[in-house]
């Protein structure tokens, strides 16, 4: 899917059990202080976040003040801005205790996956893994946990009320 479609895929590979030995010592080391830890963990990170302010299909998006700038999608193949389709429609999120992403298999469906405008098995919108790990600062149930930020459908990121509502089921 990497080397045809989006080259922001990482399929993590080898490094799995390298990031999972680094998570176990954070924990200790968390732990050996009494300190709070969690472990935000993200899937093919896809979009750009909103940018500036846009009136693509009549809409506006909010908090583009608080986003990437629009030069994130000037970046990348001429005809393929995957960050701009992307994020029209994807900036719901959904948090999964624990490693349990379901990714998509290998071949077709990897690529599908890469290529797509829609929400998928696997991906993550870094728009949405950076505000679960901001709102994880302040939601007391984020302590001491580690979850998974999968993309939703929606076309607002999550009010204050809706993080608080998400980090519930941790």
């Amino acid at each position: 899917a990497k080397d045809f479609s989006n080259p922001d895929i990482w399929a993590g590979g080898e490094y799995v059990s390298a990031y999972t030995a680094l998570e176990e010592k954070v924990i200790a080391k968390a732990k050996a202080i009494g300190a709070d830890y969690t472990i935000v963990r993200a899937g093919t990170l896809k979009g750009g976040g909103p940018g500036l302010p846009s009136d693509q299909d009549g809409r506006s998006f909010p908090r583009a003040k608080d986003s990437l700038a629009e030069a994130i999608y000037k970046t990348g193949p001429a005809g393929r801005n995957w960050r701009a389709v992307f994020d029209t429609s994807t900036q719901g999120v959904e948090i999964v205790p624990g490693d349990k992403v379901k990714i998509p298999v290998a071949g077709w469906f990897s690529i599908k996956g890469a290529i797509s405008f829609d929400v998928e098995p696997g991906d993550s919108s870094r728009l949405g893994v950076a505000g679960a790990m901001v709102q994880s600062l302040s939601q007391a149930k984020a302590a001491n946990t580690d979850f998974a930020v999968a993309t939703a459908e929606g076309r607002d990121p999550p009010s204050p009320e809706a993080w608080t509502k998400l980090f519930s089921i941790l």
